[in-house]
């Protein structure tokens, strides 16, 4: 395994993460309502990723707690996103009973089940899953409504498709986390790096999305 790739893959994560950012501050004005919420995704994102080194340089070193914290924000901004393309598919209230029982889930899980000390992956994994059918359901309704005649140059495609594979690696990620963690420190090493590469590729298909709206707005 070549692990200077896998190092600098690993320093050029947050990268994407933040070209992400200063690529939506640029292009925000130009943004739809639910593209603006992505928006607000994507920095929740950069926001924990320098939170998390600040915390993790001057406080302690086990930075778990930030992640009790991040997945059910995230989950939100990810649920509030898909009411809003889903609005004419799924009655948002239905959405919104889902995000409502999961931040619920969110706090029982941080108070009674997984300490705060400890990895959130049962919210982590439950989280992903509900995200996959988000993205799922909205392919099934541009499937049905046979309305986008050029899929390659829908934004929307290409955030949904960025969901779909991303939480699909991080139910897995997730769900067998205790699994790998007992394994060897090899197999564990090998799913950060494979995650490291699918969050890389989110964000940069995300950043992808976003210039294709300033293109859009040009025409």
């Amino acid at each position: 395994m070549n692990t200077d790739f896998f190092y600098w893959l690993i320093k050029l994560n947050p990268l994407t993460n933040f070209a992400a950012f200063f690529i939506g501050i640029a292009l925000y004005r130009k943004f739809p309502r639910e593209i603006k919420t992505l928006f607000y995704f994507v920095a929740l994102g950069v926001l924990t990723e320098t939170f998390a080194r600040l915390f993790m340089h001057f406080i302690m070193k086990n930075a778990m707690p930030i992640g009790h914290f991040y997945f059910p924000i995230a989950f939100l901004l990810a649920g509030w996103f898909y009411i809003q393309v889903l609005n004419d598919f799924i009655k948002p209230l239905y959405i919104a009973i889902i995000i409502a029982m999961f931040e619920v889930y969110s706090v029982i899980n941080s108070i009674f089940i997984q300490s705060l000390f400890e990895f959130a992956s049962l919210v982590g994994s439950i989280g992903s899953m509900l995200i996959f059918m988000f993205a799922v359901a909205y392919f099934i309704k541009v499937m049905s409504e046979a309305k986008i005649t050029k899929l390659a140059r829908e934004p929307l495609i290409w955030i949904n498709t960025a969901f779909l594979i991303y939480y699909t690696v991080n139910f897995f990620y997730f769900s067998l986390y205790n699994l790998r963690i007992n394994a060897s420190r090899e197999v564990t090493q090998i799913a950060i790096h494979f995650f490291s590469a699918m969050n890389l590729l989110f964000y940069l298909i995300i950043c992808f999305a976003f210039l294709m709206y300033r293109k859009k707005n040009n025409h």
